[in-house]
């Protein structure tokens, strides 16, 4: 059985990282999510991600750094690559933006999914800074649960996953991911294109302004083939987070389509009769009106604050899966707000949901 040791004692956090240099799996908080992490340069111990999760070896894994130098036997960058990475990396880091560059050849292939790029961050948040520090090691960490459901911010959570592993230890801090939802994800390409593959706290503006303020010449582009949905282990995904059904609940999970707006969604009919068995996650008091109608009522954010709201997405769809009598959830649509933290949070309630909008009749 996995077991939770406190990131309050030093003790545990040398012993997990000693867990970590002898080849095993520790699950620790960043400011984003909990992730089960190994030794990025062990392939042996990078296989027990992969069998932990029942994640497919396609799906490329994300290395947490300590800091820059770290990334230097781990690239081999071009120029525009490097200078990008430095400008980037010494404004964003520690914190929640991921940077994929060329990696070399010398990284094991199961990193990268078999590709030529490698992922890296250094996360923000002090539990996992010291074991990074403590271990000496780059340590490759994707989400700490089973592959597709919905992401871990919370020790508890993650035993709730992977409790039943032999050996694995979860590091507890006193407190919950300050942001809740994994890192913006960029890629920058070789031919002076920056392409944005998943949104997060670190906006394109600000990556933008930071660039065009160091006089580098490019161009940022926001990937519109992010979200796979005829997937196959064979095929290669460019980052994590891609696939359409991601984040998703043990229940049945639906978008309530926006009343007010006059978009083109194709919505299918929910029947007031099931609102009884119905959790309803709102934003902002949206759909207030449907509170005393529900089995539970939980709003992201009563203020409409994004930090607010990120923090509590994944914590609520948990909390929503075992809620007794649930059996269905319904999802804000805020798909046409102009903000990119607001655009973040609803990528995640939007793969939670497999795409599936519902009116209610």
């Amino acid at each position: 059985m996995a077991k939770i040791v406190t990131a309050l004692k030093p003790e545990s956090l040398e012993e997990c990282s000693q867990f970590l240099q002898s080849g095993e799996l520790v699950a620790f908080p960043t400011e984003t999510v909990y992730g089960l992490g190994a030794n990025a340069l062990d392939e042996k111990a990078l296989e027990k991600i992969f069998l932990a999760k029942g994640r497919p070896k396609s799906d490329p894994l994300i290395v947490h750094l300590s800091g820059m130098v770290q990334a230097e036997s781990l690239t081999e960058m071009t120029a525009f690559q490097r200078q990008c990475f430095d400008i980037l990396g010494n404004q964003f880091w520690p914190g929640p933006l991921t940077i994929i560059v060329k990696a070399s050849r010398y990284l094991p292939k199961i990193v990268t999914a078999g590709g030529d790029s490698v992922a890296l961050r250094i996360p923000n948040g002090e539990t996992a800074l010291k074991l990074l520090s403590l271990s000496k090691l780059p340590i490759a960490a994707p989400s700490a649960n089973k592959f597709g459901h919905v992401s871990p911010t919370k020790a508890q959570h993650v035993m709730d996953d992977l409790g039943n592993e032999e050996k694995l230890i979860i590091l507890e801090q006193d407190h919950d991911c300050k942001i809740g939802i994994e890192s913006t994800i960029i890629k920058i390409m070789e031919d002076y294109e920056i392409h944005l593959l998943r949104p997060g706290f670190i906006s394109t503006l600000q990556i933008s302004s930071i660039l065009q303020k160091s006089n580098i010449s490019f161009s940022l582009k926001r990937v519109k083939k992010t979200i796979v949905s005829n997937y196959s282990e064979d095929e290669k995904l460019d980052s994590p987070g891609q696939l359409l059904t991601h984040y998703s609940p043990n229940i049945e999970s639906f978008i309530l389509a926006d009343k007010n707006k006059k978009n083109n969604i194709s919505a299918d009919i929910f029947l007031k009769s099931l609102l009884r068995k119905t959790i309803l996650i709102d934003f902002n008091m949206k759909n207030i009106e449907y509170s005393e109608q529900v089995l539970k009522y939980y709003d992201l954010s009563k203020s409409g604050n994004n930090l607010e709201a990120s923090k509590n997405l994944f914590s609520f769809l948990r909390q929503s899966e075992i809620e007794q009598n649930a059996e269905y959830i319904l999802l804000p649509d805020f798909s046409e707000e102009n903000d990119e933290e607001l655009s973040a949070i609803f990528d995640r309630i939007y793969r939670a949901a497999s795409g599936k909008y519902v009116a209610i009749n």
